[in-house]
């Protein structure tokens, strides 16, 4: 049984996706730093403009409670100091036993190709890289579009499945912390996972 399905199941249906990014899902509430007037009005009233890395408690207050808290390709805009602080955050918005769901691009992944030479070869990165850099760019240029994105949107810290489970263990607020891949029986594209070519995706639940 999937997530979803698993969450709907057990009416656990109320769901944060922190850090959308524009991609909306008709069962979420969202949290990002868009405007409100450049949302859809069909998800404004489920559209929340907080900054979950500074916000104070009050503000985080308001959201409520939520059975899973969802972050896609959003943490590794953190650095891991700001990761810290932007998990306890994200913990004050879980139920206990709620679960957090967090992916991010797999720096092994990345080095495998870099190794290889083989990132002029794989399409869905290089379309994105080739936003910054041209396309007969040596292999370390294709590299470091992934470790430090563009000027607008930079990517401040690199995570595989350990560095996901370290900082999690570290702050102290999560417990049965696994990677979820995306051929488990929890897994569900995009539910879990929106980019499964590059993720590394991390499970685990409020304690």
């Amino acid at each position: 049984m999937t997530l979803k399905a698993l969450l709907t199941k057990q009416d656990k249906t109320r769901w944060l996706d922190v850090g959308c990014g524009g991609v909306f899902d008709d069962n979420f509430y969202y949290v990002d730093l868009f405007p409100e007037g450049v949302i859809d009005p069909k998800f404004r009233n489920r559209y929340f403009r907080i900054d979950i890395l500074n916000s104070p408690e009050h503000e985080l207050d308001k959201l409520g409670k939520f059975n899973l808290l969802r972050m896609q390709h959003t943490f590794e805009h953190f650095s891991y100091e700001e990761g810290r602080v932007v998990l306890k955050n994200c913990a004050k918005l879980l139920n206990k036993d709620g679960y957090i769901l967090i992916s991010t691009p797999d720096l092994k992944i990345h080095i495998n190709k870099y190794l290889n030479n083989k990132y002029k070869n794989w399409k869905g990165f290089k379309w994105w890289a080739l936003k910054r850099i041209p396309e007969n760019a040596p292999d370390s240029f294709y590299f470091s579009i992934f470790t430090h994105s563009m000027p607008f949107e930079q990517h401040k810290w690199c995570y595989d499945y350990e560095g996901l489970e370290f900082i999690l263990r570290e702050v102290g607020e999560f417990e049965n912390i696994k990677e979820l891949k995306a051929t488990d029986e929890l897994a569900d594209i995009p539910f879990t996972h929106n980019r499964p070519e590059e993720d590394v995706c991390v499970i685990a639940q409020k304690k």
